[in-house]
């Protein structure tokens, strides 16, 4: 994964789906990563793989604007045959005064965008054979059949569904 040569004011990592962050991370991006990452467990179309130790990483530069990586984190130790595990995804576009909000929509997005366009290709999230669209409902982040418009769950609360 490339990495620019950028000199951030400050970088924080923390688990996939928390509830753990560092203390002095921005709460608006650390809870859209979260609620990203808790809908990464689940409605996968592709090959099986293994997200639960996958890290966020978020760099903050001295404009405000963010890079985000999620990369896999520590293999497990008893991981069933067959499975693989995430292989590293990065992206740029954040600002660090945007709302929690827009960003789960954005992260979202991009990370449908760069799951959808790599080697192993995976459509994320589906719901019966379609893939969900992220959007802003009524100023909530939700999934979105877009065929029946119709929102299927809010972005964090789908596998629950």
């Amino acid at each position: 994964m490339f990495v620019p040569d950028e000199h951030y004011l400050n970088v924080w990592t923390f688990p996939i789906a928390g509830p753990d962050a560092p203390h002095d991370a921005p709460a608006n991006i650390v809870g859209a990563c979260h609620a990203v990452g808790r809908d990464l467990q689940c409605r996968w179309h592709g090959p099986d793989t293994y997200v639960q130790n996958c890290l966020w990483t978020v760099s903050v530069l001295d404009s405000g604007h963010c890079h985000l990586l999620l990369a896999a984190g520590p293999r497990p130790r008893c991981k069933t045959v067959g499975t693989t595990t995430l292989k590293s995804l990065g992206f740029g576009g954040l600002h660090i005064e945007q709302s929690v909000q827009e960003l789960t929509v954005f992260i979202a997005g991009e990370v449908q965008d760069q799951l959808a366009g790599g080697m192993p290709f995976v459509q994320w999230p589906i719901n019966e054979q379609r893939l969900l669209m992220p959007t802003l409902r009524d100023g909530n982040p939700v999934w979105v059949a877009r065929s029946a418009d119709r929102v299927i769950a809010d972005i964090g609360a789908l596998c629950s569904r």
